[in-house]
Order: C-alpha cells, then structure tokens, then sequence
C-alpha cells in the first residue's frame, strides 16, 4: 500500500458508483462502507485508554505506540485484502480520525439534500412492509410530510450525521488545507463524470486512467445491505453509468423550502444559485 485516501459525504450522493468506476484501475482499490474505521476509532483508540498497562504509560509513549499501531493494522488490514498500491476507503466517518493519516486525502460527495430525501424516499416507497420501526427511529408508510422532515432530518441517522458532523469539519479542513479535501458534487458528477474523474486523478497526485462508463462492476469487497436493514438503502449499482436528469420531486415545495431553509449554510457553500 503506497497511497490511502477516503471517500464520504452524503448518502445517495453517488460514493458507491464512484468506487465502482474506481476500482476499473489496476492501480487502484476501493471499498464499500469500510469496517476499518469502526475498528480503529473504537476498539483501538477509545478502548485502550480504560485499559491499566496502557494507563501506566506514559503519555508520550502511549501516544506514539498508538500511532504505530493504528498506522501498522491500517497497513495490515488492507495488504490483507489487495496487492493493488491505491487504496480509497468509503466511510461517513472517517473525519474522526482523517488527523492520523497525515498522507491521506478525503474525497467528499455531495448532493442537493432535497434530492437526498427524495432518494430515500423512492427507496421507502418500494418498502411493502418492513419499514423502519426501532426505539428512536421509526418510519411508517402513514407518515404525513412534517412527520417525513423529522424522520429524515431530525433524527440521528446517515444523512444527518454527514450533515451536522463529517461536512462541517471538512469544510473546515478545505478552508485551512484545500488540497487535503475534494469536494465533488453529485450533479456535476452525472452531468461529465471524466471532468470529475481528471480532477479526483490530479487531487491524489496519479495519471487519468480511461474508465469504461459502460461496463462497471460491483466493488471487488462485497457490501451486504441486510446489514443496513434500518434503511433498507441498496448498493448494487447499474452496469452502464446513469446520467444526470431532472429531478422527479414528490415532496411539496413546501417540505422542500423548509429544507433550504434550514440548511442555508450547506446551500450558499455549494448550491449558491439554488434560492
């Protein structure tokens, strides 16, 4: 493994056919949503420090031995997997802890979050019974649009987290190291996908590579959408890349002022003439 990046951003903001059309360089491998992430922050970081002989260290060794470790099981963890020299992990989370990978660069895609909702919402609607029920998440086929806003924004889940947590301190980073982070919109993305490509190319510092948009497979590591049956969201994407086209929008304007309303600081950052 010579380089690592990471892609996140919005759900339903076109990271999976992204990787896909990725992964058709020899050079290159990329993942579903990376269970590397998980590992590191929470068994590895946030555990270790309960632990007495880690305790009984002292801070500057602790700290450096962690370093190492987190460094050597990242290294392990994806030589394991593939002899390819690129490697681009898919996680929504990764800003946690994008400090330790000083190398690293962060792919980040966004869409228009009403198009977003109107994603999920398609998704719902296929739903014939086993909608979203749980303690703190529900969604009900029922549900009247002001129920909707609060489902799919004021809750804790994909798109809110990316929204209020991983954008944000991006956002930051660009603003203090712009050629740490890329932001690739998902409009721009469908509309001229090589335009968008020549420019990840150039972000991580490798010569373009002539993707076939017309023949794309799934990723090389298997992501299973049974594990996500809370959201019932599906990774398969299509063999022959999906142009941009108008959105079919089914929620009221209403539903969707609301949105622009609310997130006007995500709309001036990357939509500045949606109004």
């Amino acid at each position: 493994m010579n380089q690592l990046h990471f892609c996140g951003g919005l759900p339903r903001s076109g990271s999976t056919i992204l990787m896909n059309i990725l992964q058709q360089n020899p050079k290159v491998f990329t993942t579903g949503t990376c269970a590397l992430h998980g590992l590191v922050q929470d068994a590895m970081l946030v555990k270790s420090r309960f632990r007495e002989q880690f305790q009984a260290m002292s801070v500057e060794q602790a700290d450096k031995a962690m370093y190492g470790a987190v460094h050597g099981a990242t290294k392990g963890w994806f030589e394991a997997l593939t002899n390819k020299p690129i490697i681009i992990s898919k996680n929504r989370s990764w800003s946690d802890v994008f400090h330790i990978y000083p190398e690293s660069k962060y792919i980040c895609m966004v869409r228009d979050i009403r198009d977003v909702v109107e994603s999920f919402e398609k998704v719902n609607h296929r739903t014939l019974a086993l909608h979203s029920f749980g303690e703190s998440l529900t969604l009900s086929a029922g549900m009247h649009e002001a129920e909707k806003y609060k489902f799919y924004l004021g809750e804790s889940n994909s798109l809110t987290a990316s929204l209020t947590l991983e954008l944000p301190r991006l956002m930051e980073t660009f603003k203090k190291t712009q050629n740490k982070v890329l932001f690739i919109r998902y409009e721009d993305f469908t509309t001229d996908p090589v335009t968008s490509l020549k420019q990840l190319y150039n972000f991580i510092g490798q010569e373009y590579y002539e993707h076939d948009l017309n023949n794309i497979s799934q990723s090389e590591l298997i992501e299973h959408d049974n594990a996500y049956f809370r959201e019932r969201t599906d990774h398969t994407t299509h063999p022959k890349f999906q142009y941009y086209t108008e959105p079919n929008r089914s929620l009221s304007t209403t539903f969707h002022g609301n949105v622009l309303n609310e997130f006007k600081w995500f709309y001036e950052g990357f939509y500045p003439n949606v109004k």
